[in-house]
């Protein structure tokens, strides 16, 4: 049997692709593991391997949602709202000075917000979110997408105040690194419209899907088996066939050969080379090493307690900059899952504190490192014993959070797909042309990748 598209890999970016291109044709989706997800799966910490607990239900990594922008167009474009339930998250705060700030999001909230901040500070930041939000998409492309955030930051004639809250409240979130003389200020952009979209339309930026993010794949997947599309799990693609630069179809471990029209590859760019290298021109395989070495990371601890952070739960992300910390050289991405999402058990709570790893030496001791970690965060929650008031708490080291960097010089047409050098073979994910944060991201690039196999679109049109 020969199929139209094969997708290899069942996460995010491979799913997406599957329930959008499955309503017109004949999808099969391969994956090498045994559950959904990929990047994106959860399971429970005994399934992972990391603590003998089954009762919590864990993301693998870390996923900010934007809402109302392209993953939640895609969930409601090909019906797979009806088999997930989707929550909406609260507004995340950010930390300092002793008080936990939220972000304002009418006129009074913006004068009255971040009282340690000079009114100046206020200002500026203000025309900024003006101009994110009444500025076309377009128009951010062409002046800044190879410009960097703080050319962007220069621009806006933004003080030391200002920086602060917009790189390690903002960019830390959806970027996972903060080199603001790097990454791209028309990313930040991007971004920032994607998160205005959502307060404006559901009064939050933020949202999640109750049981984990993999049951939103999970949704994907029944709207590809409705659709009559097949998906085989635990099957890992030894090859893509190639002939005359063609792609033909893929041979599995198991050396059974599969045809199709076209095939997607919904992973890591890089990862091309270990199935398909000898088929590329070396121009392609330079950059894909290239690309290699500019994953982000994360590392993180996670855990599970009886009692919130705070006097009260708050079910919601907290940004904490560097100039708060001393102890190891990162902001902190803090997580106390909201109860609905039923991550945890009835009266427990799931957290997951994040900071970004610099110098890798600093894995050498992972222990030591979260000693460090708890150093830093036990004066931001005094109420809460990191000691004692976890009943299970595990750590790890995540090497590719984003798989490309969104830098200046690895956006936009610098970044890879939907096209490869050969032919009807293409390419979806974060470390491709895409254009929003993580997941969102991920599937923005799916989209763009499935007008470019259809020759239909736009499919969702970003203002």
């Amino acid at each position: 049997m020969k199929y139209d598209t094969i997708i290899i890999g069942a996460g995010f970016t491979g799913m997406a692709a599957a329930a959008l291109l499955s309503k017109k044709q004949n999808v099969l989706v391969v994956d090498k593991n045994i559950y959904y997800g990929g990047r994106s799966a959860t399971l429970t910490p005994k399934k992972y391997g990391w603590a003998d607990v089954d009762d919590y239900y864990l993301d693998f990594g870390h996923h900010l949602f934007p809402s109302g922008n392209y993953l939640d167009f895609v969930i409601k474009h090909t019906g797979a709202d009806k088999y997930c339930d989707i929550e909406l998250i609260n507004m995340p705060m950010f930390y300092r000075y002793k008080d936990f700030h939220k972000p304002p999001t009418n006129l009074l909230e913006k004068l009255t917000a971040y009282p340690f901040m000079p009114f100046s500070s206020k200002l500026r930041i203000n025309k900024l979110l003006k101009y994110a939000e009444k500025t076309s998409f377009n128009e951010i492309k062409d002046k800044w997408l190879y410009h960097s955030i703080d050319e962007l930051y220069d621009h806006f004639n933004f003080d030391e105040y200002a920086r602060e809250i917009f790189t390690d409240g903002f960019v830390a979130g959806y970027q996972t690194v903060t080199e603001t003389d790097k990454l791209s200020g028309g990313d930040l952009l991007f971004c920032m419209k994607a998160f205005q979209r959502g307060i404006k339309k559901y009064k939050t930026p933020l949202f999640a899907s109750r049981g984990g993010v993999v049951n939103i794949i999970k949704a994907f997947s029944k709207i590809v088996e409705k659709n009559n599309g097949k998906i085989m799990l635990g099957k890992k693609v030894k090859k893509i066939i190639v002939e005359k630069n063609q792609m033909k179809g893929i041979t599995l471990e198991d050396n059974k050969i599969i045809y199709a029209k076209n095939a997607i590859y919904a992973a890591p760019v890089y990862g091309l080379l270990n199935i398909v290298k000898n088929d590329l021109p070396d121009k392609y395989i330079k950059r894909l090493n290239a690309a290699k070495k500019e994953s982000t990371n994360l590392f993180l601890v996670m855990g599970g307690s009886k009692k919130p952070l705070l006097d009260k739960p708050i079910g919601t992300w907290i940004m904490i900059p560097k100039t708060e910390t001393k102890h190891v050289d990162s902001y902190y991405l803090v997580y106390e899952f909201d109860q609905k999402l039923k991550q945890a058990p009835n009266g427990h709570f799931l957290l997951n504190f994040a900071v970004e790893i610099k110098d890798m030496n600093d894995l050498k001791n992972p222990e030591e490192l979260v000693e460090r970690m708890i150093k830093d965060l036990q004066p931001i929650f005094p109420d809460f014993n990191f000691k004692k008031d976890f009943e299970w708490r595990v750590h790890h080291f995540f090497p590719i959070v984003d798989g490309l960097r969104r830098t200046i010089t690895w956006h936009g047409k610098n970044r890879f797909g939907p096209n490869t050098p050969i032919k009807n073979l293409y390419v979806a994910g974060d470390s491709c042309y895409e254009f929003s944060t993580g997941v969102d991201g991920a599937v923005s690039s799916a989209i763009f990748t499935v007008e470019k196999i259809t020759g239909e679109g736009p499919i969702f049109r970003n203002g």
